[in-house]
Formats: C-alpha cells, structure tokens, sequence
C-alpha cells in the first residue's frame, strides 16, 4: 500500500490546473479505473478546480460510450489511446476545444507516436507514479526531453536514478528506479529501469532502448518484451518474448535490422514465443511472471 496525503493530492491538481489553464466551465472526461492514481485525479482535479465530470466506466475505447460533447481535460493508458485512433470516432467531436489530453501509464509504440504527432490537439505524454500523485512532468509527442513543473526539486543518485521532491510528495524526497539523462532546463531523457537492466557478461543492455525500436518494426497485433533468462556462458541472455503472428520470415527480417542498429552484444539472444502473457491488476504486462511461468514449463 502506497499512501499519499490529502494535500499532495491538491497541489498536483492545482499544477495541472494551472498548467492546462483550466476553468470551471470545463469538463474533464475520467474514464480510467479511479482506484488508482491517475483515475482518482481525474476526480480530484475536477473538484479542485470546479469542473464538470462526465464518468465513463472504463474500456478500450470510452469515446465509444458517450455522444459528441466537448471535452478540455482527459487522461488515456496507451491501449486506450491505440484503440481511439483505431476505431471510427471524429475526434473534432470531442477535442477540437481541448486543452489537455493527457498519455500515461506506459510507453507509446513507435508507430502509435508516429500517429499521435500529426494529431493537431494538445497531447501530452507524462511521467509521473503513484507516490508523487500522477505527473509530475510531461512532453509533447514529437518532443525527446520530459519537462519537469517548477516546484519539483530533482536530483539523480549513484546509479543515475532520478530523486523527487516536492508539495506532491509531501516535501519528502522519493527515490525512483528510473534511469535519467539530465538536460538543460529542467529536462530529462527516459533511459529505462534501473530493475529491468539486464547484466550479460559483465556488460549492461537497457531492455526499453530495444523494445521501443522494435515496436516500429512489429505489427501491432503483436504483444513483446524483452527479458533475461540464465545462461551457463552469458549469466543473462536478452531473450525476445511474444505472442501472436510473428512468423520465421519476419524474425529474420527484424534480426537484420537490429544488427544495423545495436551492437552485437546487445542483440537478443533468443525469440520465445508464448501462448499467453501474464498482466498486473493494472493491465500492464507483468515480465517477471510470464518469464518464470516459461522457466518453471521447461
């Protein structure tokens, strides 16, 4: 259990608030599952600042659900997101007065990006987490560097892992597992997960600088991470896990492309397929349980 104080709560939303230029005339679409943090500030934004709430239960596509109307504020995870862009909606509909749609919870694809930044609204990816009350900064999706809001003091510690502090984090500093590169102007480069950096013969490959050129190269009907597994030579070997469509022809091909970008060792080792992934109570694909489920199969 995480738990976060009542005030936090309301210096994020004034943040966004402020940021977004939001007014009470406003209406803020919450459709996300609101026991979890950035669902709930949909809710906690919009009585902070007055605003109008039109609740939607969550799905893949909650514009599905609801008739035209104009909509300033919402938060999408990127399945949602996905799933917008692939269906029949006009956005005009919904966002042709918008000031903020807000792109959490996880990575875009390469091409779900691609599609995002022809897109002529206010789109906003962000990071954030539940111990500093959803984001704390953001980037347009044609942009490379997260901009951090003014009243978050930052830091990085020994391994290059980005520390928070600020009213969102009750003035405490919270330590993250988020390997940064710091830039001028408040600014950082999302590197990956210090807990996800595998060490394969002494030398260390980030999984998410993989997977992210990977995802350009797939087609989207295909679900993928990249994990380690032992090995008696390598101690860890990146190895490709998927499921769906992902036939020899289409290993080899991506294999060839990888080689012209990544080095040698960086390359993974092996391409596993699985029947099924296993997800986390929050829809994420949890890594650690389908790896051990394959290891525990063999």
């Amino acid at each position: 259990p995480i738990l976060v104080h009542r005030d936090a709560m309301e210096a994020s939303a004034k943040t966004t608030i402020q940021w977004l230029q939001l007014n009470p005339a406003d209406t803020a679409l919450a459709c996300l599952p609101v026991n979890y943090i950035a669902g709930a500030m949909v809710i906690v934004r919009a009585l902070v600042g007055d605003l109008t709430v039109c609740l939607v239960e969550p799905s893949m596509n909650p514009l599905a659900e609801i008739p035209p109307m104009s909509i300033q504020l919402t938060s999408f995870v990127p399945n949602q997101w996905y799933s917008i862009l692939d269906s029949s909606v006009d956005l005009d509909n919904y966002f042709s007065k918008c000031k903020g749609i807000l792109l959490g919870g996880g990575s875009l694809s390469a091409g779900l990006l691609q599609r995002t930044k022809s897109l002529p609204y206010p789109i906003f990816e962000t990071y954030g987490m539940t111990e500093t009350v959803s984001h704390v900064a953001y980037k347009k999706p044609n942009e490379q560097f997260f901009q951090l809001f003014s009243s978050v003091d930052f830091d990085l510690d020994n391994r290059d892992c980005l520390r928070l502090k600020g009213a969102v984090t009750n003035h405490k500093w919270i330590q993250t597992n988020d390997i940064v590169s710091l830039q001028e102007g408040r600014k950082f480069e999302y590197v990956g997960r210090f807990d996800r950096v595998i060490n394969s013969a002494g030398r260390k490959i980030h999984p998410e600088k993989l997977e992210n050129f990977i995802s350009s190269m797939v087609e989207p009907g295909i679900e993928f991470f990249i994990h380690s597994i032992p090995d008696e030579l390598l101690v860890n070997k990146a190895c490709l896990f998927y499921t769906g469509d992902f036939n020899q022809k289409d290993q080899t091909t991506l294999l060839s492309y990888m080689r012209s970008k990544f080095e040698p060792w960086e390359l993974p080792k092996q391409i596993i397929q699985l029947p099924i992934f296993q997800f986390t109570s929050t829809g994420k694909i949890d890594r650690l349980k389908s790896v051990a489920l394959y290891l525990k199969s063999k």
